[in-house]
């Protein structure tokens, strides 16, 4: 490729930059549009059969069209059968021109062209192997393909050289863009195993951005008590300003664990203590997969009395319990009997048999040992 190629080289930037912002897939296909004089182009993937494994994004083509390629004409595509018969464009880094896949004369007399190719305004073809799928954990089988319509020059040899000339890095961004899909799956399941964790957990960056929290943590951040944020960073943990957490953050950054406390209990305060964790996140944890840029995992561990009312609000959201019936479960985990919550509340315990023969509708359990379990362990 000519260093002074610019069209070349809008496509590759785009693309190199398409694996974490999917929009620049487009972008490039348009940057080779332009270079190629195409009136069209596409990545796909045509031999997919898992619909977590396909990419189609197009340049210029009707919209109506696409399903009708995705569901019904790719698996008649003259091209493909062409290319597999004479053994052209089958491998990675292997390009094909319209003419050599199927002849002018063969192509005009199939459904496909009549009903699809000349109505989507396809004819003219030069097409890339970005990968042929021998590696599936990297990529599966993609084509890039560029079109010109019925009437314009089909492409060149010289235009065939010229696109296998960046086979390489347009092929390093298609496996950047099947890698970071793993890992967009790995924060997916880091996000749903963190979330169930009643304990407030956040995903620090660096620079102190708070990249996620989970549901107790973003209660706790709601209540800005024992931590404040400004512009989605954190500036305030404890009695810790926005300096003295940067500096803790810079000992994290070097793989030291940082314990704070954030509210110690006193002769004069019936609560008891509170502390946070900063935890530095090695390179192979599932969080470093979801959140490149993290570095911490901070973990708050609230005085019991609020860890075990944030536990049973989550608990009566979860399973829409009305608020007589989470103070049944409650009882229930400090180790009332339903006669003594009873006579507390002034209500008959034929009243209170029937709030639990509620929650047992509602969360599927059976026994109160199972609803104690599930308040978490009694409070002291």
């Amino acid at each position: 490729m000519s260093g002074s190629d610019i069209g070349l080289m809008n496509a590759l930037i785009a693309a190199s930059q398409a694996p974490s912002d999917a929009s620049r897939w487009a972008d490039a296909l348009a940057a080779l549009s332009a270079r190629f004089d195409a009136t069209a182009a596409c990545i796909h993937t045509p031999l997919n059969t898992t619909g977590d494994r396909s990419l189609f994004v197009d340049h210029e083509l009707p919209t109506h069209t696409v399903p009708d390629y995705v569901d019904y004409w790719s698996a008649k595509d003259p091209w493909m059968a062409g290319s597999i018969k004479n053994e052209i464009c089958v491998r990675t880094g292997e390009c094909g021109i319209g003419r050599e896949l199927c002849d002018w004369d063969e192509l005009e007399k199939l459904d496909y062209f009549h009903e699809f190719a000349a109505p989507t305004g396809v004819k003219g073809l030069l097409a890339m192997i970005a990968d042929d799928g021998t590696q599936p954990f990297a990529a599966p089988f993609t084509v890039i393909a560029l079109y010109r319509r019925p009437g314009l020059d089909e492409f060149s040899h010289q235009d065939k050289r010229v696109f296998e000339s960046v086979h390489r890095p347009l092929q390093l961004a298609l496996h950047a863009h099947w890698a970071l899909g793993r890992s967009t799956e790995a924060g997916r399941t880091s996000l749903g195993l963190l979330d169930v964790l009643p304990k407030p957990l956040m995903v620090l960056s660096q620079g102190g951005e708070i990249l996620y929290a989970n549901t107790a943590g973003a209660a706790l951040l709601s209540r800005d008590d024992w931590a404040g944020t400004h512009n989605g960073k954190l500036v305030r943990l404890g009695k810790l300003d926005a300096e003295a957490v940067a500096a803790s953050l810079r000992q994290v950054r070097m793989g030291l664990l940082q314990t704070h406390m954030l509210w110690k209990r006193t002769s004069n305060d019936l609560g008891a203590s509170a502390t946070a964790r900063l935890v530095p996140l090695e390179e192979s944890n599932a969080c470093r997969l979801a959140w490149p840029t993290a570095v911490a995992l901070l973990m708050i561990d609230e005085p019991q009395d609020d860890h075990q009312a944030g536990r049973l609000a989550q608990i009566a959201r979860q399973y829409g319990l009305t608020d007589a019936e989470t103070r049944v479960i409650a009882a229930l985990a400090e180790g009332a009997r339903l006669s003594e919550f009873a006579e507390r509340h002034g209500i008959s315990i034929h009243t209170v048999r029937t709030h639990l023969r509620n929650i047992f509708d509602k969360t599927g359990l059976r026994r109160q040992s199972e609803l104690i379990r599930l308040a978490g362990a009694p409070r002291s």
